[in-house]
């Protein structure tokens, strides 16, 4: 029914900037959309969340295929799996941290990409930066764009990852991540938001991770758990992930009872706060990622 759903909804919403009255709006309409809700509506099914764990996992598998492809004679295959590692790792490290949807990551462009430097805020130490911009997503109705800023960490870092791979590619301009051919050619054309799926059954397979459950919202559901389990406040929680409603964060977490806890009734009108860049990883607390 949620297809039903989205598919009325577009319906109505084309009628209007057409400036035709909106059929969706009928009575009739609204009376047999009711009652199909009530006799097909199930459950939704949720992706199961990738966790730190197997983010860690993943990670390891990307890398020690990457190190593996050194040993590979054929110099074709071995850039193949050098680049389809390095662009697997790139992909889960980015798409984890900032919560992307599969469609965000197929559509991101080096040129929304910003690597810079600057000094861990405790330490003094120099490292490695890189702000992302998407000038259009899902929740950006106003389409003004919107960013993340991101700062070197000690582990699973998505900074090093987009440097590796941006070097891997040479690449300044076009979408970041590719399909990569069998010998190891990098298309020109950015990955097919149906291929996504197959991509990330492929790397979860390749860490040693039963697949079934994960889907690509499994980035996404999987970042928001992990946040909340570091002790991260709901609200900058929701300004990193771009939520306007507190309901859209209960539909990720509403399995996890340190929530359901922290909420209550007169909590569901929060709102996000107004526009604010957070630093990755100042907003999941104390986190032990972070640069020391």
């Amino acid at each position: 029914m949620s297809t039903v759903g989205q598919r009325v909804s577009l319906l109505g919403t084309w009628h209007e900037e057409m400036g035709y009255p909106n059929p969706t709006q009928d009575s009739l309409v609204k009376t047999v959309l009711k009652g199909a809700r009530s006799r097909y509506r199930k459950a939704p099914k949720k992706a199961v969340p990738l966790s730190r764990d197997h983010m860690v996992r993943i990670v390891q598998a990307c890398d020690d295929a990457i190190v593996a492809a050194a040993q590979i004679d054929d110099p074709k295959k071995s850039l193949a799996q050098t680049r389809s590692a390095g662009r697997d790792k790139a992909f889960f490290l980015l798409g984890f941290w900032c919560a992307f949807r599969s469609d965000e990551l197929v559509n991101l462009r080096w040129e929304y990409l910003t690597f810079g430097e600057g000094r861990d805020a405790k330490t003094g130490r120099p490292i490695r930066t890189l702000e992302v911009f998407l000038p259009a997503s899902k929740g950006d109705r106003g389409a003004e764009g919107r960013s993340w800023t991101l700062h070197e960490m000690s582990e699973l870092c998505p900074v090093t990852a987009l440097f590796d791979w941006r070097a891997a590619m040479m690449a300044d301009e076009g979408p970041v991540f590719v399909k990569i051919g069998r010998w190891g050619h990098a298309s020109d054309a950015p990955l097919h938001i149906n291929s996504v799926l197959e991509l990330m059954k492929r790397a979860v397979a390749r860490a040693g991770i039963e697949a079934a459950g994960f889907s690509t919202h499994s980035l996404r559901r999987g970042f928001a758990n992990h946040a909340i389990d570091r002790n991260t406040d709901v609200r900058d929680l929701m300004d990193w992930v771009k939520w306007k409603d507190i309901r859209s964060a209960v539909a990720y977490l509403e399995a996890n009872q340190r929530l359901a806890n922290q909420l209550s009734e007169k909590d569901l009108s929060i709102t996000a706060p107004e526009p604010d860049r957070f630093a990755l990883p100042s907003i999941i607390g104390n986190s032990q990622h972070a640069g020391q």
